[in-house]
């Protein structure tokens, strides 16, 4: 029997120990994917976290691993905190991968601050971090943010004004392969026509269909090089009847022939057709893709190739 009883708190020992271990997203080789993720409540997209949402959360599962708190570059808890703050990060809600992305919520509090941050895993491995919801204390504005089906991202700032609400908002896109999220619309708060940024604008275009395709500056197709001899890459912003229908789409295409290719990514319902003739591409949207774009329009159209303007060379003296 005293066999059997110094067998039995053996194990409860090892137990605790190997529990304890696992704890805060930590083992003994450093951060595991496992522990972390292990941490966090499932939850479904779309997601919205407001800031009254945010600073009455009651969380309490701590992320310990110091490894995980690097992650967090110095420059975002700097902003967020002020140099030197010690940040506590706890666990809010892991939501569904999409194209082996997928999202996490950390709460960060320090010196009585609260925000929330986005991180993104590309198949287990850290991608990057976003400042997703960080309440400004102005009982006058309500910020909220919101992640739909398709993982983009949309943060809004609503403030109650005398001639009525104003509202400004940021969309944002995460791109896996560089590890950031990247800003693709940006209207203020304080006023302003809303400047969209084409998150691809820099890419290469060397392939004979790589261009700009548009309607106008607020509706057009940008097409990039691609990272193999098949592929392109893709970003649509649409805008019309006065903001009631807005879309966008960005992601990679697959030329199914010599003059026309696909969007059609594993797991996500949106396919899009496009045909490319040597002044203009049509798009042709052909089933799935309402989270992308209002309900009462689509990304079908024809859009003109814009001439690039080349660089004037001096003249030799």
């Amino acid at each position: 029997m005293l066999r059997i009883g110094l067998a039995m708190i053996c194990l409860a020992l090892f137990a605790c120990h190997d529990k304890k271990k696992g704890a805060g997203g930590n083992d003994d080789d450093g951060f595991s994917y496992t522990s972390f993720s292990s941490l966090f409540r499932t939850g479904t997209l779309p997601y919205q976290l407001t800031d009254t949402g945010l600073l009455h959360n009651r969380d309490t599962a701590v992320i310990r691993s110091a490894d995980f708190a690097a992650f967090i570059p110095d420059s975002v808890r700097n902003q967020l905190f002020g140099k030197g703050a010690k940040v506590r990060y706890i666990a809010m809600e892991q939501l569904p991968a999409a194209q082996n992305k997928k999202f996490f919520v950390v709460k960060a509090q320090a010196n009585g601050r609260k925000a929330a941050l986005l991180l993104a895993f590309n198949k287990e491995q850290y991608g990057g971090v976003l400042p997703l919801l960080v309440p400004d204390g102005d009982g006058t504005t309500l910020q909220t943010s919101s992640i739909d089906k398709s993982q983009s991202i949309l943060k809004t700032i609503a403030q109650k004004r005398s001639s009525g609400l104003a509202e400004g908002r940021d969309a944002y896109e995460y791109d896996a392969e560089s590890g950031r999220f990247l800003l693709i619309l940006t209207n203020p708060l304080n006023g302003g026509a809303a400047e969209v940024i084409n998150p691809i604008d820099t890419f290469a275009r060397k392939n004979r269909f790589s261009g700009d395709y548009i309607k106008d500056k607020r509706n057009f197709v940008s097409i990039r090089d691609g990272r193999f001899p098949n592929q392109l890459q893709v970003f649509i912003h649409l805008d019309r009847n006065e903001g009631s229908c807005t879309g966008e789409l960005k992601g990679d295409l697959l030329m199914t022939s010599a003059t026309t290719a696909i969007y059609r990514q594993g797991g996500d319902p949106c396919i899009v057709s496009f045909r490319f003739s040597p002044g203009s591409v049509t798009v042709k949207e052909d089933e799935g893709c309402g989270s992308r774009r209002g309900l009462d329009c689509s990304f079908d159209g024809s859009f003109t190739r814009k001439k690039e303007t080349k660089p004037k060379s001096g003249r030799k003296k």
